[in-house]
């Protein structure tokens, strides 16, 4: 019980200097300083981190964004570490946020229906 709290603690942490990180660190990116992470999931053992993001430009090219987060996913990682207390910090794996795109669909389906 302790763990898990002591690992949601951690996850709301690396979410909320993420997105500083993103905003700040990178005002030249074309991409970086537009995303919004939404959520980060921990590994048990804290050594992975799943981080899921959103574009605020909704006509982006995901794949050049996702070209774009692993160019400086190495630089990202050196930054949240100077940030973040942990003894180690876990390896970062993006992964783009569909939740908005697939609630549209199921509004538009439902819409569709009346």
């Amino acid at each position: 019980m302790a763990k898990d709290i002591k690992i949601e603690r951690t996850q709301s942490t690396i979410l909320r200097e993420l997105n500083l990180i993103l905003q700040r660190e990178f005002p030249d990116s074309e991409y970086l300083n537009s995303l919004t992470i939404h959520e980060v999931r921990l590994s048990n053992d804290m050594g992975h981190a799943k981080i899921f993001y959103s574009s605020m430009d909704v006509n982006s090219n995901k794949d050049a964004i996702k070209a774009e987060i692993d160019e400086n996913l190495k630089e990202i990682r050196m930054i949240l570490a100077s940030k973040v207390e942990m003894r180690s910090v876990p390896e970062l794996t993006f992964e783009f946020d569909k939740t908005l795109e697939n609630a549209n669909k199921i509004e538009k389906i439902l819409k569709d229906i009346k």
